[in-house]
């Protein structure tokens, strides 16, 4: 069989479905795979990479012989055994370092542990540390006031994206081999395209959002229990997901984050060998979008078509979302974030604390005007994806921007969060959206597809896109 993209990007390691196999079987000891990942982390060229803001090899160790011991006496594993993994730093894990990345949090210990971090932990699988990203995760680019700049182990000269780009870039150099990051604009879907994994942004309500920082009233998790998710857009609308090298690893991920038993109703693969109705766009009506990257979505609908599927052309798929996003996000209060910083504004970043105090000064009428905006643009955008099974969308104009977080599309220059207007869009509608490579751009980057699903379809998105995996498309 020929060999996906993703699969192809992703054969120098194992990924995390072969290491809980074998670990199961008995063919390795949890301890050895802890010993692999740590040494993977320790050689010159992964330190130079600033993917971990705090390393837990001890933790890790200790998990691992206290595995090894249970399966020794003929205890059960779960179905992440040994697996190892690493946790965004704007989720609580107790007992280890919980700072967003930022100067004015650099000594604070969560005392609590985020509710789809102890699943994780409740399935067997070992935690390695907590990784970079930008201050608060505000960034299309890895550069921490903390920590510096996270390089692309695959494209050094790439960014591994934002805001979860510490996860990225450990799944990437082979460290981790499981991430958990945040997405509230892309911060899942952008950087597994920038590095050449595979994310799943899950929907709305799907896994426990508790255990974000900051929470309520600034909470950081060190002393006021479980950080609660907050009442505003961010709190709303901001998921936690699952990045890895495989589809099979995203769909084992999803499972224990949701709570979901394997064999439950809905939790075996979907639709086999029933037309889908698909609708596509390459996504200019969000902006500026590279030529091979549109030629890419056609092909892509050809190729699907080609499989039985009923596929439609929609160029204005969505296209209201990203305004009304965009709008929000400026006028929305960020409560939490300024009740954590006040007293200590002179450690935040300038352009962050700009940010954050200009979100306080709009009014509540213009604050909810823009939110019954977005509701309406959104119940449009549900109308649209309600009338097929998958919609299918770039993750960005282009490919991996470079690091300075400029992305030249077709001589039009765009930065920041204007790269990331298509995944800003489909955050609008609340639903499951799977993050594919499917094709490389001319200087050989990734590039990857967004497949959205209907709320609560996660894994109909997560069946669709390893059909998607296996189509033989030109530029792949």
């Amino acid at each position: 069989m020929r060999p996906s993209l993703l699969g192809s990007l992703n054969a120098e390691y194992q990924d995390a479905t072969a290491i809980a196999d074998a670990v199961r079987e008995g063919s390795v000891t949890a301890a050895e795979v802890v010993a692999t990942a740590r040494r993977r982390a320790s050689a010159p060229e992964a330190k130079a990479l600033n993917a971990f803001i705090t390393e837990d090899w001890n933790g890790a160790a200790a998990a691992a012989a206290s595995l090894d011991a249970r399966r020794a006496a003929g205890g059960q594993l779960g179905p992440l055994a040994g697996v190892p993994f690493s946790v965004k730093d704007v989720i609580a894990v107790a007992g280890l370092p919980v700072t967003a990345a930022s100067r004015a949090f650099a000594g604070t210990v969560a005392t609590t542990t985020a509710p789809a971090v102890q699943r994780l932990l409740d399935a067997d699988a070992i935690l390695i540390g907590k990784t970079n990203c930008p201050e608060f995760a505000f960034g299309a680019t890895c550069d921490s006031p903390l920590l510096g700049r996270t390089a692309n182990p695959r494209y050094p000269a790439a960014t591994p994206g934002g805001s979860s780009g510490g996860e990225a870039a450990s799944l990437a150099a082979g460290i981790s081999a499981l991430g958990v990051g945040t997405d509230f604009g892309g911060s899942l879907r952008w950087p597994a395209q920038c590095v050449g994994i595979a994310a799943l942004r899950p929907g709305i309500g799907s896994v426990p959002g508790e255990g974000q920082v900051p929470g309520v009233d600034g909470n950081f998790g060190d002393d006021d229990g479980v950080p609660a998710v907050s009442p505003g857009m961010q709190g709303s609308l901001q998921t936690i997901g699952p990045l890895a090298r495989s589809l099979r690893d995203l769909r084992t991920a999803y499972l224990v984050l949701s709570g979901a038993a394997a064999g439950a109703p809905g939790s075996t693969p979907e639709h086999k060998g029933n037309a889908l109705r698909v609708a596509w766009s390459d996504g200019s009506a969000f902006g500026p979008v590279r030529r091979e990257v549109s030629a890419l979505l056609e092909q892509l609908a050809a190729a699907v078509a080609a499989e039985g599927h009923i596929v439609s052309e929609q160029p204005e798929l969505l296209a209201e979302c990203l305004p009304a996003y965009n709008r929000l996000r400026a006028l929305d209060p960020m409560l939490d974030h300024a009740a954590a910083i006040t007293g200590r504004e002179s450690s935040i970043s300038e352009a962050n604390l700009a940010t954050i105090l200009a979100s306080l000064e709009s009014s509540p009428a213009d604050a909810e005007e823009a939110r019954e905006a977005a509701e309406t643009a959104r119940r449009q955008a549900l109308k649209q994806i309600a009338a097929v099974d998958v919609v299918l969308l770039p993750v960005a104009g282009g490919p991996a921007a470079d690091l300075e977080g400029c992305l030249d599309l077709d001589g039009h220059h765009v930065q920041g969060w204007e790269i990331m207007g298509h995944c800003r869009a489909v955050t609008l509608t609340g639903c499951p959206v799977v993050s594919l490579p499917v094709g490389l751009s001319a200087d050989g980057l990734p590039l990857s597809v967004q497949v959205v699903a209907n709320p609560g379809a996660e894994l109909t998105a997560l069946d669709f896109a390893a059909m998607l995996e296996l189509l033989a498309l030109p530029s792949a």
